[in-house]
């Protein structure tokens, strides 16, 4: 009884070594849509926690971080504070905003991918864009967003958590910024 033909993507033949696993061109077009789950679902998650807890939010972070309230209290520093009554929520609509376009760029970037998983390199190319806008949106939020905005123009480093407001956002952006540099590699 002959084996059923393997299917692998165009132009790459499967290992000579191992049928264990799949040849390095599958594992290769593997990486960006494993690397994608990063912003991807923490945008999902962000935009669901961002709604169920708003008010607190607003109240235990957003405001205290522009009124600048846990800062050193340096008079040549917070006169960046914003203590309008309407600047917290308004910042929290803006980063869940941009959470969620990345969040739901790169989850749509996961599913072209997957569309596109044994397409020929431009097809899967071009299945790579939504991806790589998702990175991008997660890269300004909390890479720019919370790393230089929050921490450095609004000083939160010298709050009582310290650094860890960067920190977080160097957490949450560094995933986002290595899926781009997958996402960038054209395949040919």
């Amino acid at each position: 009884m002959a084996e059923p033909p393997r299917t692998e993507p165009p132009d790459h033949r499967p290992s000579e070594e191992s049928t264990l696993f799949p040849s390095h061109a599958t594992a290769t077009r593997l990486v960006p849509i494993v690397m994608l789950l990063f912003p991807g679902l923490w945008g999902a998650l962000a935009l669901l926690n961002n709604l169920s807890g708003f008010g607190g939010t607003v109240n235990d972070a957003i405001r205290p971080l522009l009124a600048m309230t846990d800062t050193y209290g340096n008079a040549s520093q917070t006169w960046r504070a914003v203590t309008a009554p309407w600047a917290a929520p308004l910042a929290l609509v803006a980063v869940t905003a941009m959470e969620t376009a990345a969040g739901v760029l790169s989850l749509i970037g996961i599913g072209a991918l997957v569309r596109n998983f044994r397409a020929p390199a431009a097809a899967w190319n071009r299945a790579k864009v939504p991806g790589i806008l998702g990175c991008l949106a997660a890269i300004l939020v909390w890479g720019i967003g919370f790393m230089v905005v929050a921490g450095d123009w609004f000083l939160s480093w010298q709050g009582k958590a310290g650094i860890q407001g960067q920190l977080g956002g160097l957490l949450y952006a560094l995933p986002a910024m290595l899926a781009l540099l997958v996402l960038m590699r054209e395949d040919r």
